[in-house]
């Protein structure tokens, strides 16, 4: 055993994590699910980058987001709202019926 007391606070740390992680009771909070910034970017497989969320937020455009003091969270509902208004629509294409096609 070590008398460091920086080694045995980080073995107590370690053991309660541990504890936390692997009781069958736990479960995980209900209600929305937030996203951070960096998880937005990789939601959108860096197409939109974090300075283009952030001139977005600065001009209110962009999907709705959550500042708790420094922190901007996207709820994940909003960013699933933010994608359906900007789905293209396509038509249907005219192509010739089967029928036609074949003759």
């Amino acid at each position: 055993m070590t008398d460091d007391p920086r080694l045995m606070q980080m073995g107590t740390r370690h053991s309660l994590l541990h504890k936390l992680t692997t009781r069958r009771s736990f479960t995980p909070l209900s209600g929305p699910i937030f996203l951070t910034l960096e998880e937005v970017v990789e939601r959108y497989r860096g197409r939109v980058s974090e300075g283009t969320l952030r001139n977005w937020r600065s001009i209110r455009i962009g999907p709705s987001f959550i500042k708790i003091g420094k922190a901007i969270l996207y709820p994940l509902e909003e960013l699933d709202r933010w994608d359906r208004r900007n789905l293209v629509v396509c038509r249907p294409s005219r192509s010739l019926p089967l029928e036609q096609a074949v003759e």
